[in-house]
Formats: C-alpha cells, structure tokens, sequence
C-alpha cells in the first residue's frame, strides 16, 4: 500500500513513517519542512530516500490535499500544538480545517483507510472511567477544544460510511523524538527526571504509551482490524507518583515526590500564561494543562479505559511501562537531554 503521513516530522507520524516501511508500505511523507523529514528519517536509521517527502503546509489546503494523489491510505497525524497561549487561535482554526481539508479529499478519492490520530485528551478531565462510546468533551482550552472539533470531523465519516479509523492516544512516551525541544509528553517526563524533588497532587492518574505502540496501531489499521473503529490507546494508567517511583527505580537516582495543594497548579497556570503571553516564553504549565491536572485530580484520577478494540485486534499495548520508561531514559541520555547523573543506572 502507498500511504500518505502527514505530521511525519512529530513524534507520532514519524514513528508510523517508520512502523509503515518496515511493513513494506510505500510511504509518502506529507511535512512543512522537508529538512526535518529527512533528519526523522536519519533519526530511525533510515536513508534520505526511503521514503517521498512531500511539502505541504496545514494551512495550504489545496497543496494538502493534493498530497493524496495515487496513495491508497492516509494516516494523519498532523496538528498544531503549542503551550504559548498565544498561539490559541491558531490551533482552534488550523486543526479542525486541515482535518476537515484532508479528510474530505481522502474520502472523495475512496481511499482504502484513513487513520486520523485523535487524543485521550478529547474526553472530559473528570471523567475516570472511559469507553470508546464515551462522550467526548467539553474542552479545557484551545488545544483540547481543536482536537475536540476534529475528532467530530472523524466521526461524521464514520457515520456516512467512509473508512476512517480514529486512534485517541494517552501520554505518549518513548525513544527518538525528532523534536530537539521534544514533545510535550517527553519534555515533561524529562523535566520530571531531572528534580531531586518535586510537588504533585498524589491522586493524578493519567493513561501513558510507548509511541512505537501507538504507531503499530495506525500502520496496522491501513490493512487490518475493522473500519470504522476507534481505538483509545490510552496505554498503562499510573499516577504520577507511581511513574516517578518507577523512574528513579530505574536509574537508581533518590526522588523525593511531596503533596501539592490543587490551588498552587491553578495558580502556576494562570501565571505560567500571563508570563508566556508578556515575554513570548514557553513555560512548563499553561493554564490548560492546569485544568486537566486539577480536573483530573479532583475527579480521583483516571481509572479503566476499555481499549480492548485495540488489544484484540494489535496485541496493544506490546510493551510494558518498564519497557517504555527504560529506552525513553536511555535515549534522553543518548542524545542529550539528560546528564549521566539524571541517568544514573541507564546512562551506561
């Protein structure tokens, strides 16, 4: 099969780029930047010419949309997604027209599959227990808000009867981010490595993936499982308590995790927020991401999400959060992000 991947420089689209090569996939890279295509493939010891890269922009819809020519299969993974509040109204007006854009023409062409990567985070913070049927919303800010409205965009495919397969992974993890300032998932779990100590509300449950099982999820749904489906793929679910455990288990460096009152993280969003704004810095919490954590930390924390589609279908998840946890460390430290020290146990 030929298939198009859009977003094949993320962290997402350039692991299915990957997972679909190795299937033995023709694979048209759809990107803003084609430089960064071809470092995404060196990323994942790929040559330059492995696969076509195509440049088209998110917000040049003819130019996206023609990407599509002679491909059989879509995977879109493509958004815009960005912790500068300033950046809001553009992700509530790029991502659900691109994916309106996009999906329109692949449904036009009857494409054998479309795989539109949606998030986890299209359902309600509060709710903690989550099933493919789950209503999705409301939104906690402008990236959820625009993941909501494009995920809606999925579903109305769906229900006119073209086949579009809607994948909804939680935090993703894992080994070669093409991004150098990493993804948003990983930069965390990288600044969270880092402390000695830190401050955490102790019921935050959330659902955590290995990035290679999210992409065998959308490689294999081009050629199998069923069409229309949507798998949630949120992964493992710990709290984050459990995962920094986890994490200094692993490197062997001593964490101190302390209670966090609910008031400090709304605060630190509000503030996060007004300072990005002022000084056009990025900072580590929007007042967004702050009300997914307190929503979710009210609500008791993220308990059961069925993502038995998935299982059945894929073998989801393959790896272990151990697993995940172990080559994710390993290659921070490989390329930079983290110290020999940070590392600790991994670093050899």
């Amino acid at each position: 099969m030929k298939v198009a991947i859009t977003g094949a420089t993320g962290l997402v689209g350039s692991h299915c780029a990957a997972a679909a090569l190795a299937a033995g996939h023709e694979v048209r890279m759809v990107v803003r930047n084609p430089d960064k295509a071809r470092s995404a493939l060196a990323i994942h010891g790929l040559g330059h010419d492995a696969a076509e890269v195509f440049e088209a922009d998110l917000t040049d819809h003819d130019r996206l949309c023609a990407s599509l020519a002679d491909v059989d299969g879509l995977i879109h993974a493509g958004a815009v997604f960005s912790l500068d509040p300033r950046q809001s109204r553009v992700m509530r007006a790029v991502n659900p027209a691109s994916t309106a854009a996009i999906l329109d023409e692949a449904a036009s062409r009857d494409l054998q599959r479309i795989v539109h990567v949606s998030s986890m985070g299209v359902y309600a913070a509060s709710l903690i227990d989550i099933n493919p049927d789950s209503l999705v919303g409301p939104e906690s800010g402008a990236y959820t808000g625009s993941k909501i409205a494009a995920d809606a965009v999925a579903v109305a495919h769906q229900d006119a009867g073209h086949p579009v397969v809607v994948v909804c992974p939680g935090g993703i993890l894992g080994p070669l981010d093409p991004s150098p300032e990493l993804s948003d998932s990983m930069a965390t779990m990288r600044d969270w490595i880092r402390m000695r100590t830190t401050a955490i509300p102790r019921t935050i449950r959330f659902g955590f993936v290995d990035v290679r099982d999210v992409a065998a999820v959308c490689v294999g749904s081009l050629t199998g499982g069923e069409a229309p489906a949507r798998h949630l793929l949120a992964g493992h679910i710990h709290t984050m308590a459990d995962m920094l455990g986890m994490a200094a288990g692993l490197t062997g460096r001593k964490v101190r995790v302390m209670r966090s009152p609910l008031w400090t993280i709304t605060l630190g969003g509000i503030v996060c927020d007004l300072v990005s704004r002022t000084t056009g810095n990025q900072m580590p919490l929007t007042g967004e991401t702050a009300r997914i954590t307190v929503g979710n930390a009210r609500a008791g924390g993220l308990q059961t999400v069925d993502q038995t589609s998935a299982t059945e279908a894929f073998g989801f998840p393959a790896r272990t959060i151990a697993e995940t946890l172990t080559d994710t460390i390993r290659w921070m430290f490989t390329v930079g992000h983290l110290t020999s020290d940070q590392a600790g146990n991994l670093a050899g």
